[in-house]
């Protein structure tokens, strides 16, 4: 085990290899994450990583009702929950479940339900090339559609393709999503959203799919922050689907997350897992759910 902050030796903590962390670089590896990064917290605010630690240890793998293939961390990761005190129906009320709290994943059960942020804090700085686009809601409605359709751009949008390329990636497996996209008006959201999955917000239910996970979780993030029901499942660890609704489904939404219910835990394998130690706040949204951080963490429930 290496760190260069000794304070995290206190405990197996952490999350396996390819755990998607949202940073300030946008949604990128648990692995290539590094000391000075800020990552959003569940306070809404960007953090410093103020250490890390990497060390081989046994998983567990908790499954949810949204993220297919759950996740994988450690027994004594913390998440934050809430826990519903009665059967909580479609759409039910916030009221019925109780207060924020941090929970051990050895500890999980079905009546906790882990947060994901729907409300991704102040918005971000946009690139250039889309601050100065006289019309963005087009802009970014066309840069969706060439993300999906890969045809070659048109006058209108001279060199989109380039800009694609350096916020979003390569097509595939290289494609990656970045934190300002989460953090844009409600109507760029729905343009980008949109120009992706050819106009899916208009529609009752949809789905897409990809084999890059950083995008596709960040996609998800994106749809339930359009107030979508949308859930992630995963086949062989490289294929990735993203189905949602417009309207209906399990969701509860309040102080800025989404609470989405635990359905099982169980033993998962021994691998490497990375502990981040975050500034302040404690926490960082490690495959779109709220996670404790390792160091000075938060009292646990």
């Amino acid at each position: 085990m290496t760190s260069s902050d000794s304070r995290l030796h206190h405990g197996p903590r952490g999350f396996a290899a390819g755990t998607v962390v949202l940073s300030r670089r946008g949604l990128i590896p648990i692995e290539d994450i590094i000391e000075g990064d800020l990552v959003l917290t569940h306070q809404q605010r960007w953090m410093p990583v103020t250490g890390i630690v990497r060390a081989s240890a046994p998983t567990v793998r908790v499954h949810c009702a949204t993220m297919g293939g759950g996740l994988v961390t450690t027994a004594d990761q913390a998440v934050r929950v809430r826990v519903a005190n009665v059967l909580l129906r479609d759409n039910g009320n916030a009221e019925d479940m109780a207060a924020p709290g941090w929970v051990r994943a050895r500890d999980l059960a079905n009546s906790h339900r882990i947060a994901s942020p729907i409300d991704l804090g102040a918005p971000l700085p946009l690139p250039h090339a889309s601050q100065a686009a006289t019309r963005p809601v087009d802009f970014f409605r066309t840069a969706g559609d060439l993300m999906r359709t890969r045809r070659a751009t048109t006058s209108t949008w001279p060199g989109l393709g380039e800009w694609l390329v350096e916020n979003f990636g390569e097509h595939g497996a290289g494609r990656r999503f970045p934190a300002w996209a989460l953090t844009m008006p409600e109507e760029l959201r729905r343009a980008l959203l949109a120009g992706i999955v050819d106009d899916a917000p208009d529609r009752r239910q949809f789905q897409t799919r990809g084999v890059s996970k950083p995008f596709m979780v960040g996609l998800r993030l994106l749809v339930c922050s359009l107030g979508f029901a949308g859930g992630l499942s995963e086949k062989d660890g490289v294929h990735w689907t993203l189905a949602w609704r417009r309207d209906g489904g399990r969701r509860i939404d309040s102080q800025g997350s989404r609470w989405h219910s635990v359905t099982r835990a169980e033993r998962g394998p021994d691998c490497e897992v990375f502990a981040l130690s975050v500034a302040e706040d404690h926490s960082f949204i490690a495959d779109g759910f709220m996670a404790q951080a390792a160091a000075g963490a938060l009292p646990l429930d």
